[in-house]
């Protein structure tokens, strides 16, 4: 059976609980914990533990403040993403066909918690969103491996809803559009608030039904649902299975829908292609270009973003987060403004 595991500061130290009640939404939500007793420190410990036989031990349920929970996946987690993986999101990058995975990875040093704050760097100017479904893998695959709908379970273990935070200027202004380096600075990825484990029976199906939203200063402005994805994740597995190796607590982000702050306009095609090997004329063009769209992220807004299992009519909760200047950061103590990841 399904539950809602969320990781969260107590006192001194890290603890991992079992929600009993509802997963929240806002940092100011006070959610119903039951502790778990193990001596889990990482999210690949924590799914050992539940992949044991014996029974799941838990105390006495224990209300505390949403602002304490902290991202669910741990800092060691390769963190390996999808980009363009809905037709929305490929129209509006001028990919109209899709006709391979596009694979790159985030360092998960970026990983934060769901109501701590996004700190632009001074150095950025389009900060932008990307909601996104991320899936937890629960055994190592150390080789090829053939994934299909009928084995998924026993590779996906969890669902965790995230943010995809992206320096578009650093992205496209780096050397050769190193995407790495514009969504990886520290706090560019909120997780949870919660690990939705799934049994291994429940993961096929759940996986064609989960729905993903995105609000930034209340304006609705990213919706989709996982049936849409380009690239299923099956597929998507078997073929990193092929490339790589990846560890129990790893996370695949499988992509953001359309609704992005600044599509990419025929005149930033252009300028990507005319200034491919100048890098400094080239963001200061695009700077300018897409500033022409919606207003990139600053300082003060509250991107939100929530995650549900429509299947079961199950909220796996929601994110707030406030974007902070790097200074604003390090003075404010509020729980949107800051937690540990």
């Amino acid at each position: 059976m399904a539950m809602l595991i969320v990781r969260y500061q107590e006192a001194d130290r890290v603890r991992w609980g079992r929600l009993a009640g509802n997963a929240p939404t806002h940092a100011s939500d006070v959610v119903l914990v039951e502790p778990i007793i193990c001596d889990a420190i990482t999210t690949g410990e924590l799914l050992s533990e539940l992949e044991s036989p014996r029974s799941l031990a838990t105390t006495a349920a224990t209300r505390i403040p949403a602002s304490r929970l902290l991202s669910p996946v741990t800092s060691g987690a390769q963190l390996i993403c999808q980009g363009l993986n809905y037709a929305t999101h490929a129209a509006e990058a001028q990919q109209h066909i899709r006709r391979s995975n596009l694979i790159f990875s985030k360092a998960s040093s970026s990983l934060t918690g769901p109501f701590a704050s996004i700190v632009r760097p001074p150095e950025v100017e389009l900060l932008d969103y990307e909601v996104e479904i991320g899936l937890v893998i629960r055994r190592d695959i150390l080789e090829a491996a053939d994934i299909t709908g009928a084995n998924i379970g026993d590779v996906v273990a969890a669902v965790v809803l995230c943010n995809d935070v992206s320096a578009r200027d650093v992205m496209f202004g780096a050397s050769f559009l190193q995407w790495f380096q514009g969504k990886s600075y520290r706090t560019f990825c909120p997780a949870g608030p919660v690990l939705y484990w799934l049994e291994r029976a429940e993961v096929r199906e759940t996986l064609e039904h989960l729905q993903i939203q995105l609000w930034l200063n209340g304006e609705l402005r990213q919706s989709a649902s996982s049936a849409q994805l380009i690239f299923k994740p099956a597929e998507t597995l078997t073929s990193l299975s092929t490339q790589i190796d990846l560890r129990r607590g790893d996370m695949l982000l499988t992509g953001t829908p359309g609704g992005v702050t600044a599509p990419a306009s025929p005149k930033l095609v252009e300028i990507l292609k005319t200034h491919l090997m100048a890098d400094t004329v080239r963001r200061d063009e695009l700077r300018v270009e897409m500033a022409k769209f919606r207003p990139f992220m600053k300082p003060g807004d509250v991107v939100t973003a929530s995650l549900v299992d429509t299947l079961r009519h199950q909220s796996i909760g929601g994110q707030e987060n406030r974007i902070a200047a790097p200074q604003a950061a390090e003075r404010d103590s509020t729980p949107v403004a800051r937690a540990a990841s």
